[in-house]
């Protein structure tokens, strides 16, 4: 897996749901105190207010007492008074000694045993201040000359209303439910006069209070709705959106990313307590069921095998559905006979979905070692085993050995290294060369790369060559091998030598450009060569690919002049067809042919009928990989053109070329 698909998965499954709950109860929290902070506001204002109504109501009776002399206020014009206010309990009239100069009742404050609240002077025309009796001193408490609710003003008012007749209070308005006695003072003429008030909480008032809070908490409980309502939503896409991302489109069960990211675990957790395995399970021939079947059968069969192959798992196991009809399984196993066993039996449970068609699987096994935490390399070593598996070959399980962990690490230094080796000149231009029947003298040569690697010495051409072919690094080769016979052939216009045709491989996946021919001029005449000195080698099996492609660029090039060869004629399974298809110089004869005790004389009988052909058809034979003497005299009487091979001419380096050939 990539990094940056890994690391976009990892960012999204760290994705939770349980910071934004947390969030929501921080909010609430948040929101509770406010409401409550919003009341506690309400309900010292609604008191403030009460006090500002009393002083209100103490203030005209103190103009009305101090309209007139106090000596002529009596009683009962007072009282009259108080019972038009209707709220006033008592009036007293005290001197700057304190000593009470009138009262309409023996009950007076007790200064003593009383707290002040004096207010801002700024209001009130005089100075004023409410003496708190002390009976309701666990009500307000004073601090800097302020008088607040105390803590203990819920405790307070539930012993208030605990005897209220709650049914009273709901059916009916302005029912008192709490009161409290307050003495209040107007200053006037060095006279302090105390009027007693009662400041009574009707259930209006709490009425007001109880109908803010439940707003607030209303509104709180619609917010809180709607952001869970809104997280749970969250969550179900988040948990739809991780299903499909972890569901395969043909079987319907997990993918592949859920395989490896699940594998990865149990191989990290396992710590040496199961023996695990990942086998690459593939049927065979399945294009071929699909073009028979059609399709959409092919995809439901894939689908039954992902439920057969579930049904079998043990636990902590998994499959996964992988590639056209291959599956990867990681499956416990006691030792390899059982593991062995158990693929035995998951090909009866395979084969007994259509027991009507006979269906064909191979393995590819990988025995995950204490330090292989990796699935999707586990399972990379178990399909290069597999496909190093021969198709002939009869057996049906491949398991990854030591030798392939070589190859695998030779392939990656290979191609770690190819770039550079291009750039330093390592890949050398080696020549072997080719002799003439007739007179037994060189008369050309092929032109072979050599890697001189500067750390492993001299490296063949089959060490290196396929993994080319494979990773397409190869057309880079192709191009440095013509250039490279291009300036060697150069250098020796330019020293006066005899020159005579260097073939050149040109592999099968270069003939499917369409410009190969314009591409190879261009290469060649940078350095003023004669295209009939450059012969361009192809393969019998570049005529699989798209061969009106093909039999255009050969055309091209040797309307350019270059010579055009059949490289291993005789290797493929349609030679005859691309004879008649390809219009060709050379032929070169497969060495193939001269090797085999017992097919010796089939091949000898072979390869006079092939020259016989060739000359009919205005064609040159080249026999390769000819090594005795009783070859060479065979092509000779068969009047083969060219012969190369060790009887002759091993491949040598320029240097070595140029001192034999002088």
């Amino acid at each position: 897996m990539s990094r940056a698909k890994d690391k976009r998965i990892k960012k999204f499954n760290r994705k939770r749901i349980w910071p934004s709950i947390v969030g929501v109860f921080l909010i609430s929290v948040i929101l509770f105190g406010i409401v409550s902070a919003v009341l506690a506001i309400y309900t010292l204002d609604l008191i403030d207010k009460k006090l500002y109504d009393s002083y209100d109501l103490s203030n005209k009776i103190a103009d009305y007492m101090i309209s007139d002399d106090l000596s002529d206020v009596t009683q009962e014009e007072l009282e009259q008074y108080i019972e038009i206010t209707d709220t006033v309990s008592a009036v007293t009239v005290l001197d700057g000694s304190n000593n009470t100069v009138w009262s309409n009742n023996t009950y007076t404050p007790d200064i003593n045993d009383a707290l002040t609240y004096y207010s801002d002077t700024d209001v009130f025309e005089s100075g004023f201040e409410i003496i708190i009796h002390y009976d309701s001193g666990s009500v307000f408490v004073k601090d800097d000359k302020e008088v607040r609710l105390s803590e203990d003003f819920s405790q307070y008012l539930a012993e208030q209303i605990k005897d209220v007749n709650i049914k009273e209070v709901l059916t009916k308005r302005n029912i008192p439910i709490m009161s409290i006695e307050i003495w209040q003072v107007i200053q006037h003429d060095g006279y302090n006069f105390f009027v007693l008030n009662d400041i009574t909480v009707l259930n209006n008032d709490l009425y007001m209070v109880f109908i803010t809070f439940v707003m607030m908490v209303f509104m709180i409980m619609i917010f809180m709705i709607y952001y869970i309502s809104s997280l749970v939503s969250v969550a179900r896409s988040q948990h739809k959106i991780t299903k499909i991302l972890y569901t395969d489109m043909i079987t319907g069960g997990y993918n592949w990313l859920y395989f490896t990211k699940k594998g990865d675990r149990l191989l990290r957790r396992n710590r040496g307590k199961y023996n695990y395995a990942i086998v690459n399970l593939r049927m065979e021939k399945y294009r071929s069921f699909c073009t028979c079947f059609g399709v959409k059968e092919g995809e439901e069969l894939l689908e039954k095998f992902y439920m057969v192959l579930k049904k079998n798992l043990r636990k902590k196991e998994l499959m996964a559905h992988h590639d056209e009809a291959d599956f990867g399984l990681l499956i416990t196993y006691v030792n390899e006979e059982d593991l062995i066993s158990r693929i035995d039996k998951l090909e009866f449970s395979l084969n007994s979905v259509m027991p009507s068609i006979k269906m064909y699987f191979r393995y590819g096994l990988c025995l995950a070692d204490n330090n292989e935490r990796e699935v999707d390399s586990l399972y990379n070593n178990a399909s290069t085993a597999l496909e190093l598996l021969p198709e002939d070959s009869e057996e049906k399980i491949a398991s990854y050995d030591i030798e392939m962990k070589k190859q695998q690490l030779w392939e990656r230094k290979v191609e770690d290294e190819m770039d550079k080796a291009l750039v330093t000149n390592q890949f050398k231009l080696y020549l072997q060369p080719k002799y003439s029947t007739k007179d037994e003298e060189i008369a050309g040569a092929e032109a072979l790369v050599r890697w001189v690697h500067p750390a492993d010495g001299l490296i063949p051409p089959n060490k290196f060559i396929p993994i080319f072919e494979k990773n397409g690094f190869i057309l880079q080769l192709d191009d440095y091998m013509i250039e490279q016979v291009a300036i060697q052939q150069s250098k020796w216009i330019q020293e006066g030598r005899e020159l005579f045709p260097i073939s050149v491989n040109v592999s099968r996946a270069h003939f499917t450009r369409e410009d190969l021919a314009e591409h190879i001029c261009k290469i060649v005449d940078k350095y003023n060569v004669p295209h009939k000195f450059i012969e361009l080698e192809l393969t019998e099996s570049a005529f699989f690919d798209d061969k009106y492609v093909l039999i255009d660029t050969v055309k091209q090039l040797r309307d350019y002049g270059f010579i055009v060869s059949m490289d291993d004629f005789g290797a493929g399974y349609s030679s005859l067809n691309s004879l008649k298809e390809l219009s060709i110089d050379v032929l070169k004869i497969d060495a193939d042919f001269f090797r085999g005790v017992d097919s010796v004389e089939r091949g000898m009988l072979i390869v006079s009928e092939v020259i016989d052909l060739a000359k009919k058809l205005n064609m040159k034979i080249v026999a390769e990989g000819i090594e005795s003497r009783e070859q060479v005299d065979f092509l000779a009487a068969q009047e083969c053109d060219l012969i190369q091979g060790y009887y002759f001419a091993k491949p040598m380096s320029i240097e070595e070329f140029e001192e034999k050939y002088n």
